[in-house]
């Protein structure tokens, strides 16, 4: 992908962008929300009916690129936090900052919810409807303690690879990624300030074969903002003897992170980073893309063949009281997440 401001008016940019398959693309946006209010290009349909899932793809990524420059090189709220690559770093970092009772108090309705997929035993905060006919996704939406207008006042000092280069072991990226959100919040902040309640997203299969997605629950909170991230994790199709330890799904929630820092360079058309380059569920409408468009490696699976990609690898064995300890209780979660957690 590559990008090009070719003017701007008190309310819009003009962009050039070619794409992954060597098409230009002439856009506008507006500057206060990052809605394109232009779009002219000759080598796709405009009908997303008329369009083959690779056609779609690179029309997104364009789309999504496009909003990532803007607001990259000039600073405008064009892109949202949640699916801003180099923001979600410091989501990632700020989960791995939290102790183990901190990360209970933020995220125990998330776990909670998740382990009632597990234990047939354990009743769950939203009820999942019986009429599903695809997949599931757990939503809870995730706010910092860092404030996103700082990293859209100055972007390049806020790009977490000055801190992850060349890094591609789990714990030394997360280790990495908790010291630069340490060293950014203002005296007295938390690195989380809150995690909203619950939903469920599900799927429906109608007449013809057709798919619908419906919501139960709400992911009611206080702020008024946007989120910086919103967690998207899959239920395993499994069920299991014993909960999952407190270590166990802060390692899952930091996978599930790492896999969306991925996905969310993967949706811009552009290959993450080394540190980023990691197996398994992130995003889950690119999930769905990974699926579904032959353009897209199998990403999301944990067990695939991705040359210069890895399987997850937090291992909670002798972890205590708090984050992971060092590097020698960093190993393999893979096994467990692999069998228990993913059928892999």
């Amino acid at each position: 992908m590559d990008g090009q401001i070719t003017g701007e008016t008190d309310d819009l940019i003009g962009l050039s962008i070619i794409d992954n398959n060597n098409e230009e693309h002439v856009l506008d946006i507006r500057k206060t929300d990052g809605e394109i209010t232009a779009h002219d290009q000759d080598a796709y349909p405009y009908r997303a009916a008329k369009q083959s899932n690779n056609e779609a793809v690179y029309l997104e990524q364009t789309h999504a690129y496009a909003k990532y420059y803007v607001q990259r090189e000039r600073g405008y709220p064009t892109f949202e936090p949640r699916l801003t690559p180099v923001w979600l770093a410091h989501t990632l970092g700020s989960v791995f900052a939290l102790d183990f009772e901190e990360f209970e108090h933020h995220f125990g309705e998330y776990a909670h919810q998740y382990h009632s997929s597990l234990r047939p035993n354990i009743d769950p905060i939203v009820e999942v409807p019986e009429d599903i006919g695809g997949g599931i996704v757990f939503r809870a939406d995730v706010f910092l303690g860092l404030d996103f207008q700082d990293y859209l006042a100055a972007p390049e000092e806020f790009d977490p690879l000055d801190h992850v280069k060349g890094i591609t072991d789990d714990y030394d990226l997360v280790t990495a990624l908790a010291e630069m959100v340490t060293e950014r919040l203002d005296a007295g902040a938390e690195p989380i300030e809150e995690v909203s309640a619950v939903d469920v997203l599900y799927q429906t299969k109608g007449a013809g074969g057709t798919v619908k997605e419906k919501t139960v629950g709400e992911r009611s909170h206080t702020q008024d903002r946007p989120a910086d991230a919103q967690l998207q994790m899959t239920p395993p199709q499994t069920t299991l003897d014993n909960d999952l330890s407190t270590e166990i799904i802060q390692g899952l929630v930091l996978h599930h992170l790492t896999c969306q820092v991925r996905d969310a360079y993967l949706r811009l058309g552009v290959e993450p980073p080394e540190p980023f380059r990691i197996l398994g569920q992130g995003l889950y409408e690119q999930t769905i893309r990974y699926q579904h468009a032959d353009l897209y490696e199998p990403y999301h699976l944990t067990d695939a063949e991705i040359d210069g990609y890895r399987q997850p690898g937090f291992n909670t064995g002798g972890i205590d009281g708090g984050p992971l300890t060092g590097p020698s209780q960093a190993k393999s979660l893979t096994g467990l997440i692999k069998r228990a957690l993913f059928g892999g």
